[in-house]
């Protein structure tokens, strides 16, 4: 009997020959797991589909490399579709195939998935020893991509081995090579993974801000999960300085996307941290239905950090509920999964030969990065941060809130316009106007309206990115310019400003204060002058004020 993978390779990856019969070539393979890789980012079981109709007319015709490739494929998609254990010999089998041929990238993909493997199943030491593998074989190919992943991997397994501050090298490390090779999609997940050491880390603001960025790179709606680990983080960072509700709906939003996606880490994260912040807020029955949703789940991938929190918040639960049993249960749960985390550790210790094994690589890999700095791209960043820096001045700074001035503006706002001409990406102008601040003037005097912009303006700044420009239009007013974002994240960006504001604690400045903020904003259309832009904005904001303030309207495309 035939299998259907052969039927499916058979109309593929076959062409026909001046005699009518059927020929599979090798060159047709590749083009099928060419076809399976662009896959991965969309539909992993596709690609694996596509990976074992080539696995199998790899064989047919005894073509090595492909199979290799095809088993690369197939035990990548299974990390995400199965669990560890079955991608592993897939893995290993593709590792051992390579290794006779001149193939150092394909070579340095695999080893970046078999350390994740052995990583997830808590073999810390191995997959520490793959990653250095990993680099090695990246640092033949010169694959920028994979040096990222094996630090990204390595900052992870510090996190895992609860040692944030090494992680936070790895991570930052990730960050400058995923920046250096231009991928908008390593970008964003190196930021992530930033992100997350930083709130280990409870650098909340900091934290905050790189996932405010991450989210502007977020290639929807093909990376929903990576959207779903923002909201969750985001919720952590809530949480942590007990903002309860935007917490709640911050693991909830996370949660919503997992379970539609059907990913059992992301849903038990998700619920261990809304079983948190419930015993928080002293709903134990909630918390205690989240948290043994999450022990469900965490038991499926043995996941051992999450049994063992999730366990110790149940415990504590059960034990101020008087239900010893079920307490001392989870006390064994928890003392259980932390004696197997600390051989864990203990195993994963660093020999004297890893290290400078490790060393040696990152030499190399500085080396690499310095020579990349004379390239082309740096040029243009020197140029740009010259540019930059030549704005810092006094002179272009507003000495009550430290913002750039209009002159700044005036002469900045042009070049940004060219630049996103030159670019092709979107810039938007937000025009920022307190609300009433005549009357706080008039009533609370001109040294309290002093504060309320020197603070309202401190938060706002810190809701900005470097490459954006906030500015003082004149008075109470205020223009934020914003690049390559669409619709859908500008908004959110003014929205969240606007409940910054009027969440700020104004009374402790002055007894009854209440400040607010109108937005309007305008997105640059081509043909248009900073002028023009400006104007379009000017009216945006005047549809909020006639809106009743203390909201945001854009002007459409087509709006004059």
């Amino acid at each position: 009997m035939v299998s259907w993978q052969y039927f499916n390779v058979v109309f593929v990856v076959n062409i026909t020959s001046s005699s009518g019969e059927a020929v599979t070539t090798p060159s047709n393979i590749d083009a099928l797991l060419h076809k399976a890789r662009a896959q991965y980012r969309v539909n992993c079981q596709e690609t694996r589909q596509l990976a074992q109709a080539a696995h199998t007319a790899s064989e047919l015709i005894r073509y090595t490399e492909g199979l290799a490739h095809a088993e690369f494929l197939i035990g990548k998609a299974q990390l995400i579709l199965n669990t560890p254990e079955i991608a592993l010999p897939t893995l290993r089998c593709a590792l051992k195939r390579v290794k006779p041929f001149n193939l150092p990238k394909l070579e340095a993909e695999i080893l970046v998935s078999l350390a994740t493997a052995q990583q997830m199943l808590g073999q810390f030491h191995a997959a520490f020893l793959l990653w250095l593998d990993a680099l090695q074989s990246a640092l033949r190919a010169n694959a920028r991509e994979c040096y990222v992943e094996a630090y990204l991997g390595l900052g992870d397994l510090h996190v895992q081995c609860a040692d944030p501050s090494k992680a936070l090298h790895f991570l930052s490390l990730a960050v400058e090579w995923a920046d250096l090779s231009a991928d908008q999609d390593l970008c964003c997940k190196a930021r992530l993974h930033l992100a997350a050491v930083l709130v280990t880390l409870e650098q909340y603001t900091l934290a905050e801000r790189i996932l405010m960025y991450a989210q502007t790179l977020l290639i929807l709606p093909l990376r929903r999960d990576w959207q779903a680990e923002i909201c969750n983080y985001l919720g952590m960072i809530h949480a942590a300085q007990h903002e309860n509700e935007l917490a709640l709906a911050s693991f909830n939003e996370a949660l919503k996307i997992n379970a539609e996606a059907g990913f059992l880490w992301g849903q038990t994260l998700n619920l261990l941290g809304l079983g948190r912040l419930k015993v928080s807020l002293q709903d134990t029955q909630g918390a205690e239905a989240d948290l043994q949703q999450a022990l469900h789940y965490a038991t499926q991938f043995n996941g051992l950090s999450l049994l063992q929190q999730i366990h110790h918040q149940l415990y504590q639960i059960y034990e101020a509920r008087g239900d010893y049993v079920h307490a001392m249960m989870h006390h064994i749960g928890f003392h259980d999964h932390f004696m197997k985390l600390q051989q864990q550790l203990t195993a994963s210790k660093l020999s004297a030969v890893d290290a400078r094994r490790l060393s040696l690589i990152e030499m190399k890999l500085k080396l690499l990065a310095s020579e990349l700095e004379v390239t082309q791209l740096k040029q243009q960043r020197h140029q740009e941060s010259g540019r930059l820096q030549a704005l810092e001045s006094a002179a272009y700074r507003d000495a009550l809130t430290g913002l750039y001035n209009r002159r700044a503006l005036d002469e900045r706002l042009p070049e940004l316009i060219h630049a996103a001409n030159e670019n092709q990406e979107s810039l938007w102008a937000i025009m920022i106007d307190f609300d009433h601040f005549k009357r706080v003037n008039d009533h609370f005097s001109h040294h309290i309206g002093d504060v309320v912009l020197r603070n309202g303006c401190a938060a706002l700044a810190k809701l900005t990115r470097e490459r954006d420009m906030l500015a003082r239009y004149g008075g109470e007013e205020f223009v934020l310019i914003v690049t390559h974002v669409d619709e859908a994240i500008v908004g959110k960006i003014a929205e969240r400003m606007r409940r910054e504001i009027e969440q700020l604690p104004w009374a402790d400045v002055h007894a009854g204060l209440e400040i607010s903020i109108s937005l309007g904003g305008a997105q640059w259309q081509q043909g248009q002058t900073s002028e023009q832009l400006m104007s379009r904005a000017d009216q945006a904001l005047y549809l909020a004020k006639d809106a009743g303030r203390n909201c945001v309207r854009f002007m459409g495309a087509d709006d004059a």
